[in-house]
C-alpha cells in the first residue's frame, strides 16, 4: 500500500470529478446499451489514467537516497552483509523503502584460463544448466521516513557456494 500525500488525494479526486462529468454526459444517451458501454468505457480509462498518474507522482514524490554502505563476507554462511544509512531527501513522508541486492558471479580469468587447466571431454555439460550467476533479493529496510530523516540499514543475502568473487550492485525503491 502506498503511502499518499496530499497532492496524491487531490489527484485522485479529479479523476473521481472526471468520472462523475463522463457518467453525467453519458446519461443523456437514451439507448441503455450505448449508456453502460459508455460508463464503463469512462471508468476504465478514468481508473487507468489515475493509477498511472498516481505512480508517476509517487515517484517523484518519493525521494530517498544511500548516503553509506559497505559489504561484507560472511564466508561461514556464504552471504554477503550490506550495512549503510540512507536519507529522505524529498519533501513528502516516505511509506516504506525496499533494497534490491544483487549479487553477481564475477568469474576470474574467463575462457583464457580453459586453455591453461586440463578438462575432462564433457564436463563443460556438468551442472551447465542448473547454475545461476546472478541472485537478486528485496529486502524492506525503512518505514515511515519523515522529510530529511536518515535511518541506519542491516541485511544479508546468501548467494551460492559456487561464486568465486561475486559482485554487489544495490537499488533502492521508496514508496
Amino acid at each position: 500500500m502506498m503511502h499518499m500525500t496530499m497532492i496524491h488525494w487531490i489527484v485522485a479526486g479529479i479523476f473521481l470529478l472526471l468520472f462523475l462529468i463522463l457518467t453525467l454526459l453519458a446519461s443523456r444517451e437514451k439507448n441503455i446499451k450505448t449508456m453502460l458501454t459508455m460508463i464503463f468505457g469512462s471508468f476504465l480509462m478514468t481508473v487507468a489514467a489515475a493509477v498511472i498518474s498516481l505512480i508517476v507522482l509517487d515517484k517523484y514524490t518519493k525521494k530517498a537516497k544511500i548516503l553509506t554502505y559497505n559489504t561484507q563476507q560472511d564466508l561461514a554462511h556464504e552471504s554477503v552483509i550490506v550495512r549503510g544509512v540512507l536519507q529522505n531527501v524529498g519533501d513528502y513522508e516516505i511509506g516504506y523503502c525496499t533494497l534490491e541486492i544483487r549479487v553477481s558471479n564475477r568469474q576470474q580469468g574467463g575462457r583464457a584460463s580453459s586453455y591453461f587447466t586440463p578438462t575432462k571431454s564433457l564436463d563443460f555439460m556438468k551442472d551447465a544448466g542448473n547454475r545461476v550467476n546472478t541472485v537478486t533479493e528485496e529486502k524492506d529496510v525503512a518505514e515511515n521516513l519523515a522529510p530529511g530523516e536518515k535511518k541506519n540499514f542491516y541485511t544479508s543475502v546468501r548467494y551460492p557456494s559456487y561464486f568465486e568473487d561475486p559482485k554487489y550492485s544495490l537499488k533502492l525503491y521508496c514508496h
